[in-house]
């Protein structure tokens, strides 16, 4: 893979405080990297040399491509006054998108997101961390950095999120993200950076698991709210398509509620198969138009 971004020998301090030491770390276009470590370990401090918000003290950080484009997902994020839609529009501006191409940059991550247009303050945190991904994604990042994208999070959105960054890493964007949780990692990274006292002790592939058995489930006669209800319950994956009929693959274990769920809702179960296919349908982000001011 081409490499995006290197880190050589850096050291970070702030003061007599010394945060990160003799790191040598690199990403590659379309690579998934999970950082990992204690609470002070300095994951957040690399996280932000990686977006570039802060500078190494000694030591390099390379770009490999110039431009690169990083977009920056914080752990925390607040309920605004706005709609997103509004908040989207405003982050566009500040970044120098004509309003025409944010626009159109808007609506499509909207669509792909399936989240409703309403007031952020009667959001859930699930939603709110929908919308903290989307403000990172308007200018088509080649890096997507997150600080603990699933703190806080219930199982429902947990599993959602997982789903969302499985699809950005699909469309080819490369992924730094500190995190605590194993399944995250075993769903989404390719590699596993493991530090402490700021120091890299562990840096390596991710050893890849057989899969979890999944269903395919066809079904018919479910609006856009259903779809959406469905995609909330922890055992859904992903849609395999949202035409006629609709087919969404499943966790095994979960198959039988989420069958019940559709039922409840006046759908109609087609077809229940075992589902050993590709893992999840791509729902690529149309590119915005030129408009987007050079920095």
């Amino acid at each position: 893979m081409q490499q995006l971004l290197t880190l050589s020998d850096v050291h970070k301090r702030y003061g007599t405080l010394t945060v990160l030491q003799q790191v040598n770390w690199t990403i590659s276009k379309g690579e998934c990297v999970a950082l990992t470590g204690g609470n002070g370990a300095g994951k957040s401090t690399l996280l932000q040399l990686i977006a570039k918000l802060a500078h190494p003290t000694t030591g390099s950080r390379i770009e490999h491509m110039e431009p690169i484009m990083i977009g920056f997902v914080p752990e925390r994020f607040p309920a605004l006054r706005f709609k997103p839609s509004e908040y989207l529009s405003h982050m566009a501006a500040i970044r120098g998108m004509s309003q025409k191409a944010a626009a159109k940059r808007i609506d499509a991550i909207m669509s792909v997101f399936r989240l409703q247009d309403t007031r952020m303050t009667l959001s859930s945190k699930g939603m709110l961390q929908k919308v903290n991904v989307m403000q990172a994604l308007l200018m088509e990042p080649d890096l997507l950095v997150l600080d603990e994208p699933l703190s806080g999070l219930d199982e429902s959105s947990q599993m959602e999120m997982i789903r969302v960054l499985t699809e950005i890493k699909r469309q080819g964007t490369a992924i730094a993200m500190s995190v605590h949780e194993p399944l995250l990692i075993s769903s989404v990274a390719d590699r596993v950076t493991q530090i402490d006292q700021g120091r890299i002790e562990r840096d390596g592939m991710l050893e890849r698991k057989r899969p979890l058995p999944r269903m395919k489930l066809e079904c018919s006669g479910l609006n856009e709210a259903d779809k959406m209800e469905l995609e909330q319950h922890a055992g859904f994956l992903y849609w395999r398509s949202t035409g006629t009929p609709t087919a969404l693959i499943v966790h095994e274990r979960r198959a039988d509620e989420l069958l019940l769920l559709i039922l409840r809702m006046g759908g109609s179960i087609v077809r229940v198969e075992p589902w050993n296919g590709e893992e999840g349908l791509a729902r690529s982000l149309p590119s915005s138009e030129s408009g987007v001011m050079q920095q």
